[in-house]
């Protein structure tokens, strides 16, 4: 039989197993003889005849050279000898098709089919590097999905399933139809079985209730299980359940959740206790139980429940000791935990993995980062600085801001944070200065703040000033060595005994200071900010205030930090820290209802003892807890994480409490001004007793 009827006999094969329809306008019979091989050899290759196609193309290759349809044959072909396993063959196909045809669409199949050859090679590494470059190229959908594809499928062989995941996540979005869905998902299945279970919580995160979250819930849920969280499998096949009701785990998820509740213990509602009761933060850890046991009584009397108890742990603010602590607490089956105070970054770690909703008592930065399962409801910088220039912008009216701040940890923390929330509300930083801390005298930083420091070429300088202080360092009266400033009245003070003679010895080197340049008058300071911040002791602000006002510097806002809020401030500075504005976390002598009741019954409960910022803020945490746990259905600690997040703002005495999606606590806390010789509540629109 001669070559020509061989050719007829296949192409009469391959119409045979055709369907009918008509490829480019092709039917049975008709076309040219170029299009009719073409379609021959399409049809063996859909079937899967490998190596029958790969003949018909390379005769339709040898016969028609110059036909429109050459690069698809050359593509088909590069194909066929993948799939036969013949890949040095094909990749010398592939390279002549990039080659020939140069962002031709045909260029970016072979590409893929390079991609293809580099998976079954092994070569995993160079395949999803491939991958990477092909998807930033303009893709059709269809070559998306089979990119995405192999380098899941790579990313799989690779042992990397979260990276695997992603790109059939990718695939997902562009598959169409049942068929390449079902496929997609089936690969993925195999990735979310390999998955870390920190790695499949963070997937759900991003992707939300949002298709194919419900794979990843029942996967997460199965995990829970197999670690020992059956509060946390619960929470998440009833979430599989509500957000996807008719997924094809449905049924399995029911009956998990079923077994599980079936075989839950009844919970006591044990709340533990990590508290720094003995060492060098044992006044606060004491201060912090206090609040904690009024709480419990309270609560107590006020709902007729006794079914509560707390487990206290002391910590000794030692990682080890708080690390066991948290374990004892763990095997008595608390449901959630309060503090630590100190230690905590440690035992969040562990907590985070023990899945103990944990709320914790510290300013540690980025606490709440450890996980879902680790809350803060203290006073951070973040919500000090927040209501302080929202209230100084708001309401004040100030706009533009000055800063002197220690140069050490505390003071740069709050410098730049305050220095944020001013951008954030629409200010102006137009000055900032830092100062030694274990410094006494602070004119340098002051001047330079007024622009007192610095020489002022004299075709800059204005008319004579009737400011009486008003000069700079050249024009500085021939002093004693000795007495150049005021240092010397400083320095001869003990900061912590503060009183009158230093006034007035202030009062008298000011004095002295105006006799000797009633002469020679020099530049005004320049105040060009309409508020002060000082984050610093009440003993070092002390200090500061009447050196601010010594150099002229007056007719500002003065703003400070809860530190100042001290009777000690009041006493060094007087009359010169009038109208200071401070937040505080707490305020004993707010005007409202639920201070005053609880002011006085602790007063009552603890023989005259005045609460502070850490009895109340240990008070409301317990709280909020004790009304978490009670409910009958509140069985596992996932329910009480859940309901820590989703909790209604929670009106306690250290102001309105919720918990961000993080679990930052988010608080209406309390701003006070100095008034004469205490500290009164600012009562901010509907905030009235």
């Amino acid at each position: 039989m001669n070559r020509n009827i061989q050719i007829f006999i296949v192409i009469l094969m391959g119409l045979a197993l055709s369907c009918g329809c008509a490829r480019r306008g092709v039917q049975p019979g008709q076309g040219t003889p170029s299009e009719q091989l073409f379609y021959a050899a399409g049809q063996q290759f859909a079937a899967g005849h490998y190596d029958t196609a790969a003949e018909l193309y390379h005769q339709y290759l040898n016969q028609f050279p110059d036909a429109g349809q050459v690069p698809a044959a050359l593509v088909k072909l590069g194909m066929a000898r993948v799939y036969l396993g013949q890949y040095g063959v094909a990749g010398n196909i592939f390279s002549r098709i990039q080659a020939q045809y140069p962002g031709n669409r045909h260029a970016l199949e072979a590409e893929i089919g390079q991609l293809m050859i580099h998976h079954q090679t092994g070569a995993y590494e160079k395949g999803v590097a491939r991958a990477g470059e092909l998807l930033r190229q303009p893709l059709s959908q269809a070559q998306r999905l089979r990119v995405e594809l192999l380098a899941g499928d790579s990313w799989m062989a690779l042992n990397f399933p979260k990276d695997a995941y992603q790109a059939y996540l990718n695939a997902f979005a562009a598959a169409s139809g049942d068929e390449e869905i079902q496929k997609v998902i089936s690969r993925m299945k195999t990735a979310l079985a390999m998955m870390e279970m920190t790695d499949l919580s963070d997937a759900l995160a991003d992707l939300g209730n949002r298709h194919p979250a419900g794979y990843l819930m029942y996967q997460l849920g199965l995990r829970y299980m197999d670690a020992g969280f059956a509060g946390d499998a619960v929470a998440m096949f009833s979430t599989l359940l509500r957000e996807f009701p008719g997924h094809e785990h449905a049924a399995s998820a029911q009956q998990f959740m079923e077994a599980i509740n079936a075989s839950a213990a009844s919970d006591q509602h044990i709340i533990g206790c990590l508290l720094p009761l003995s060492g060098k933060y044992a006044t606060f850890g004491h201060q912090a139980l206090n609040g904690i046991e009024f709480a419990l009584s309270e609560f107590s009397r006020a709902r007729g429940i006794d079914s509560i108890r707390i487990l206290v742990k002391d910590t000794a603010a030692d990682p080890e000791t708080a690390l066991a602590a948290l374990e004892e607490l763990n095997a008595a089956h608390v449901s959630a935990v309060i503090g630590p105070i100190a230690t905590a970054d440690q035992v969040a770690v562990r907590a985070q993995a023990l899945r103990i909703p944990l709320i914790a008592l510290t300013q540690k930065p980025g606490i709440t980062e450890t996980g879902e399962y680790v809350f803060r409801n203290f006073l951070t910088p973040a919500m000090q600085l927040r209501t302080l220039v929202n209230y100084a912008s708001d309401s004040l009216g100030a706009r533009r801001f000055a800063i002197l701040y220690p140069d050490e940890n505390y003071g740069d923390v709050f410098m730049n944070r305050f220095w944020d929330e001013v951008l954030q509300a629409g200010g102006k930083v137009v000055g900032v200065e830092a100062y030694d801390p274990d410094g006494t005298d602070f004119a340098d930083p002051i001047k330079k703040l007024a622009g007192l420091y610095y020489d002022i070429p004299e075709d800059l300088v204005e008319a004579p000033s009737t400011t009486p202080l008003a000069y700079n360092e050249s024009m500085r009266p021939e002093f004693p060595r000795e007495s150049p400033d005021i240092s010397d009245v400083l320095t001869a003070y003990d900061t912590d005994q503060w009183h009158a003679e230093l006034m007035e010895a202030i009062q008298a080197r000011r004095r002295a200071w105006e006799t000797a340049t009633a002469e020679k008058q020099g530049p005004a300071p320049i105040v060009d900010f309409d508020a002060v911040f000082i984050p610093d002791s009440p003993a070092k602000a002390g200090l500061i205030i009447p050196q601010l006002a010594y150099y002229d510097i007056s007719r500002m806002q003065l703003l400070g930090t809860n530190l100042w809020h001290a009777d000690k401030l009041i006493h060094m500075a007087k009359r010169y820290v009038q109208g200071a504005v401070v937040p505080e976390g707490f305020f004993s002598g707010s005007r409202t209802v639920q201070v005053n009741r609880f002011v006085n019954r602790f007063r009552h409960t603890y023989t005259g003892l005045i609460p502070g910022f850490m009895e109340a803020v240990s008070y409301d945490t317990a709280w909020i807890l004790f009304d978490l746990v009670t409910p009958p259905e509140v069985r596992f600690r996932a329910q009480v994480k859940q309901g820590l997040y989703a909790m209604p703002p929670f009106s306690g005495v250290t102001g309105t409490t919720t918990f961000d999606p993080s679990g930052e606590a988010i608080k209406d806390i309390y701003l006070l001004k100095v008034q004469g010789r205490r500290f009164v509540e600012i009562v901010k629109k509907g905030n009235l007793p």
